[in-house]
């Protein structure tokens, strides 16, 4: 199963957000998120067992700092399987960049979420639940990673969303900034 939502999230669910903002539909984090919720409440909440909560706050085990919200939660039959954080970094005028420093921060938080959520799951229940960083962003360069580990052993992933990929990315962007500003104000 694990397998399973992993290959859901890093491609259906990726590919929808991706689309979304191609498409005019986000202009912000929260509209990230929303965009997240309603493609997993159409594609996998379908199914039995499954629930999404959103802005999960985590509360750590004694003496340990405290845990950041996640944006959504997946749950299992009750267990655990994923956190998602979300963020937005493409504003109406702002130049295009990518925040390396803020999204190695957001990568550190929901490595250290994911461990955290990992006391909502029982003793002997398979395998661990995953983090995903999803990233949009404006930069002429392709491919940006925030501080990971070998794919293979990761709990952890990224997924990002450069704007500046899009093959009609000028006449988007125009768009985008004209419709950010009426949506602003």
């Amino acid at each position: 199963m694990a397998d399973d939502l992993h290959s859901f999230i890093t491609g259906a669910l990726w590919l929808k957000l991706k689309e979304d903002v191609r498409d005019l539909r986000v202009f912000n984090r929260r509209d990230l998120a929303c965009a997240a919720y309603f493609h997993i409440r159409r594609l996998l909440l379908i199914q039995a067992g499954w629930s999404c909560r959103a802005n999960l706050r985590l509360i750590p085990a004694a003496n340990q700092p405290p845990l950041p919200n996640s944006d959504l939660a997946l749950f299992s039959g009750g267990k655990f399987q994923a956190l998602f954080q979300l963020e937005f970094h493409v504003a109406p005028g702002a130049p295009g960049g990518f925040p390396t420093s803020q999204m190695n921060e957001k990568m550190s938080a929901l490595r250290r979420a994911v461990a955290g959520a990992e006391q909502l799951r029982p003793a002997n229940s398979g395998t661990g639940g995953r983090g995903y960083l999803v990233g949009v962003y404006d930069t002429e360069e392709e491919w940006f990673y925030p501080d990971q580990a070998v794919w293979e052993t990761q709990s952890c992933f990224w997924l990002p969303v450069n704007c500046h990929a899009f093959a009609d990315y000028t006449e988007w962007r125009q768009k985008w900034e004209r419709l950010a500003r009426l949506s602003n104000q």
